[in-house]
């Protein structure tokens, strides 16, 4: 290299040197104002879990819930209250909740086109595909896809136990327990949902309300989705279909229920001696005003006999009605009846004919039950308000104020199309099983009354092998 070439490869070192030595004090000048990010992590929120209940003796199962079909009741335990109730053609149900303790109940009577005939076909039913339906408020599993983990299925004796394991969106975890059993075609259903610390809990609540489950066969062949009038002081009871409606009841007193086609009237009274057919003739005669007898036949419901008074006799305009009064003997000299008149002249419900004809009013008449047994409380009676007394001198107006005329009449419901339920039997859970409230800081619950007859818990029954484990 000459001279030259020296000289120049010098000058070009030194002057990288100097930008290099520039930037070095320029650079932190320019970024001196810059904030650099913290990162920061967020924590997962908390759940405190009720604490574990151990003694089980605050919790009664001594007053029934009557499902608003009729079509069963079940032990309603302290703590927990109704929450939504579904009436299908296929299918009802309820759902029972208890937001201090983060626990569900569940309970459904499916009706079946036709009957099955043992565990397997009632297995069958409860694919992974109907399951997944009925826990769909809950968080998926991604390793299978499913909303639920089934972690065993067991058969005891003629009936069907399942066990789940459940996540919510925060990924508390929960247990529940399903029991499954029949009854011709129908299918009986009850499930309990609690937090994984309860297993016991769930073990008592299950025992109880399966032993305390009352399913109303006598309303069997009935439409399901047909709602029901039950005075639990006298335990009457009839069903009726959604185009009638009570219009007038109190518990103890006679009811009335009313449609565009006819009237009922349900009343209990003392008599003197059980009532023969002469009596029955003139209970009628006495009852309704000019009304003449078309025939008489003997009935029977449950332990309870009596007859079925047809009959005929005009209204207040002079129009040509029917009616049929069902008189039933109870014990202890108490005649229940249920007197329906119908508007349409000469019916004769005593007869085949009509029955076919008019078979609405015949399946009313059909359902008239006493249901006894039943612990359904009665109602309190709403305080009736009670206005000031007027002023000694009342105060003249300049202009009058007129009075005013109410127009509100009681809307019927639509009348529910009689669908028959599928081959293909569904689960008795039609609707989803909601999800436990989410607790966090949850207060303890308040005491119950004792419980009269509980059933305990039962020690060598697993719910998993992973909750045990806990």
């Amino acid at each position: 290299m000459d001279t030259h070439s020296a000289r120049r490869a010098s000058m070009i070192l030194g002057g990288v040197m100097i930008v290099a030595l520039l930037f070095g004090a320029i650079a932190p000048l320019l970024t001196a104002n810059i904030t650099q990010p913290v990162a920061t992590v967020t924590s997962a929120p908390t759940v405190t879990l009720p604490p574990v209940v151990t003694d089980f003796s605050t919790i009664s199962f001594t007053e029934d819930y009557l499902h608003p079909s009729g079509l069963f009741a079940i032990p309603q335990p302290t703590g927990w209250t109704p929450g939504q109730q579904t009436s299908n053609p296929d299918v009802v149900d309820v759902t029972f909740n208890n937001s201090n303790l983060l626990s569900v109940i569940q309970t459904s009577v499916q009706v079946l086109t036709a009957p099955i005939s043992g565990l397997d076909e009632l297995d069958a039913i409860y694919t992974s595909a109907n399951l997944n339906q009925s826990w769909s408020q809950y968080r998926r599993y991604p390793e299978t896809g499913q909303n639920y983990r089934e972690t065993a299925r067991i058969r005891e004796g003629d009936r069907l136990v399942i066990d789940f394991e459940l996540q919510n969106t925060r990924q508390q975890i929960f247990v529940a327990r399903q029991i499954s059993w029949w009854d011709n075609e129908w299918i009986y259903n009850i499930r309990v949902v609690t937090p994984d610390n309860q297993i016991e809990l769930l073990k008592y609540l299950v025992d109880n309300l399966v032993a305390g489950f009352k399913p109303n066969r006598v309303f069997a062949g009935l439409p399901a989705d047909w709602a029901a009038y039950f005075d639990p002081v006298n335990q009457v009871a009839i069903r009726f279909p959604s185009n009638w409606s009570v219009t007038d009841s109190a518990p103890g007193r006679p009811a009335s229920l009313d449609s565009s086609t006819g009237a009922l009237r349900l009343q209990s009274q003392a008599i003197s001696a059980a009532l023969d057919e002469a009596g029955a003739e003139s209970w009628v005669t006495s009852n309704v005003t000019g009304a003449t007898v078309s025939s008489v036949a003997p009935v029977t419901r449950g332990e309870a006999s009596g007859f079925s008074v047809a009959y005929t006799y005009k209204d207040l305009d002079g129009n040509s009605n029917s009616g049929l009064a069902l008189l039933l003997n109870g014990s202890e000299n108490v005649l229940y009846s249920a007197n329906l008149r119908l508007f349409a002249a000469n019916v004769d419900l005593n007869t085949d004919t009509a029955q076919v004809e008019y078979v609405e009013a015949n399946n009313i008449l059909k359902s008239f039950h006493i249901l006894s047994g039943l612990q359904v409380p009665v109602p309190t009676p709403t305080p009736t308000f009670t206005p000031p007394p007027a002023t000694a001198t009342p105060i003249a107006s300049a202009t009058p104020i007129p009075s005013a005329t109410s127009t509100a009449t009681s809307t019927p419901e639509p009348t529910a199309t009689d669908v028959p339920p599928t081959a293909t039997p569904v689960p008795p859970t039609a609707t989803s099983t909601p999800i436990p409230p989410t607790a966090t800081d949850v207060p303890p619950t308040s005491t119950p009354r004792p419980s009269s007859t509980p059933v305990p818990p039962t020690a060598t029954e697993e719910v998993t092998a992973e909750a045990t484990a806990e």
